[in-house]
C-alpha cells in the first residue's frame, strides 16, 4: 500500500494520507508555505521514498500536470496532477492535487481502489482529469459486475403548444428531446460530454473543475405525434428513454505497466432497450393541462415576444416547468 505525505519544507508531517483517501488543506495552511507543497509516495516495504516540490499557486483554470518550485525538479517515479477551479464560469471548490506511483520497484503491480470505501469526489475529479488531458489514459473495464435495466426520466421534446383559442385545437406536439446519465462516483453532474461504455473516453470532455462532477453521458431522439389541446390549455410531448446501468472497474494508466484501478462505478445509459429493440428505446407521452394566469399572458397577449410564433390562435415554444404533470394516452 502507498502513502502520501504532505510536508511543510522542513517541519513535521502534516498528515499520512492513505490510498483513495484525501487531505484538505486550509487557505491559512497554503499561505505558510511559501509557494511550496511537497507531496510524496512512501512505501519502506519497497524501499520507496519519492518527493515532489510544487508549485500552490499560478496555475489557469482547469488540467495541469504539477510543475515543480523553482531549484527542484519533480520525481519521474511519481505522477502528480493539479486541477484548479474557474471562478468566474461558476465552478466551485479546492484546488486539487492528485498523486499517483510510477516507481518502477512496483514491478507494475496494479493499485486497486474501491469507489466506495475511499474519497469519491477525489476519485472523481481526478479521472476526470486524466481524461481531458489524454483521453486514452481512462478505460472501462468490460468485464462487468452487474447489467441493470430501467427507465431515465421524462424530459420534454420539442416545444410546447399553447392553445390561446376558444376552442380545442389538433396540433402537433414532439420534437427533440436530450436525455442525460450520469456515474455515481461523486453524486452529480457538470460535464456535458459522454463516456463510451466499454471504450475510451470520448475527446470532447470538459476539463471543468468543480466538486462533485462526473461524466455525462447523452442521447438526443425526435418524435411527433397529433395531439388535441383544449382551450386555454398548453401541450407537449415527453420522451422516457430505456437505459442500461453498468457497474464494473475503471482503470486509469498514464504511463505502462502503472495501472490504478477502481472498482464499484457505475454508469448509466439512456436510449437502449435489454431486448435490443429500437421501437422500445424511448417511450412518448401526450400531455396537456390549463395554462396558469402567468403563462396565459406570457403566451397569449399580442405583441408578447412568446407571441411571435403564433398561428390563428396557435402559439409554439417554451418549455413547461411540470414535465410529468397532465399525462394522456397516446392516441
Amino acid at each position: 500500500m502507498f502513502v502520501a505525505r504532505v510536508d511543510q519544507g522542513l517541519s513535521p508531517m502534516i498528515q499520512d494520507i492513505e490510498p483513495g483517501q484525501s487531505a484538505t488543506m486550509s487557505a491559512a495552511q497554503l499561505a505558510g508555505l511559501n509557494g511550496q507543497l511537497e507531496v510524496g509516495e512512501i512505501d519502506n516495504a519497497q524501499n520507496v521514498a519519492d518527493i515532489d516540490a510544487i508549485a500552490v499557486s499560478g496555475y489557469q483554470p482547469g488540467v495541469a500536470a504539477c510543475q515543480p518550485v523553482p531549484g527542484r525538479s519533480n520525481a519521474p517515479e511519481m505522477g502528480c496532477l493539479v486541477q484548479t477551479p474557474n471562478v468566474l464560469a461558476g465552478e466551485s471548490g479546492p484546488m486539487q492535487v492528485s498523486i499517483w506511483t510510477l516507481n518502477p520497484k512496483h514491478n507494475g503491480a496494479t493499485t486497486n481502489l474501491d469507489a466506495n470505501a475511499g474519497d469519491k469526489v477525489a476519485m472523481g475529479n481526478w479521472l476526470s482529469g486524466l481524461a481531458a488531458l489524454n483521453p486514452a489514459y481512462v478505460t472501462f473495464d468490460p468485464n462487468v459486475d452487474t447489467v441493470g435495466w430501467g427507465y431515465g426520466p421524462q424530459a420534454q421534446a420539442g416545444p410546447a403548444v399553447w392553445n390561446c383559442g376558444a376552442g380545442n385545437a389538433n396540433e402537433t406536439i414532439g420534437g427533440g428531446a436530450t436525455h442525460e446519465e450520469s456515474t455515481n462516483v461523486t453524486g452529480t453532474f457538470s460535464i456535458t460530454q459522454g463516456i463510451k461504455l466499454f471504450d475510451t473516453v470520448d475527446t470532447e470532455i470538459s476539463a471543468s473543475i468543480s466538486v462533485g462532477h462526473t461524466w455525462t453521458n447523452s442521447t438526443t431522439d425526435s418524435y411527433t405525434i397529433g395531439h388535441d389541446i383544449p382551450s386555454k390549455s398548453v401541450g407537449w410531448l415527453g420522451s422516457i428513454p430505456s437505459t442500461e446501468t453498468v457497474s464494473g472497474t475503471v482503470t486509469a494508466t498514464t504511463q505502462s505497466g502503472y495501472p490504478v484501478s477502481i472498482s464499484n462505478i457505475t454508469f448509466t445509459e439512456p436510449g437502449v432497450d435489454k431486448t435490443n429493440n429500437p421501437a422500445l428505446e424511448y417511450q412518448y407521452v401526450p400531455h396537456d393541462r390549463p395554462m396558469t394566469a402567468d403563462e396565459i399572458n406570457t403566451y397569449c397577449s399580442v405583441g408578447s415576444a412568446a407571441n411571435t410564433t403564433r398561428h390563428d390562435s396557435i402559439v409554439t415554444g417554451g418549455i413547461v416547468p411540470d414535465v410529468t404533470a397532465g399525462a394522456r394516452a397516446a392516441a
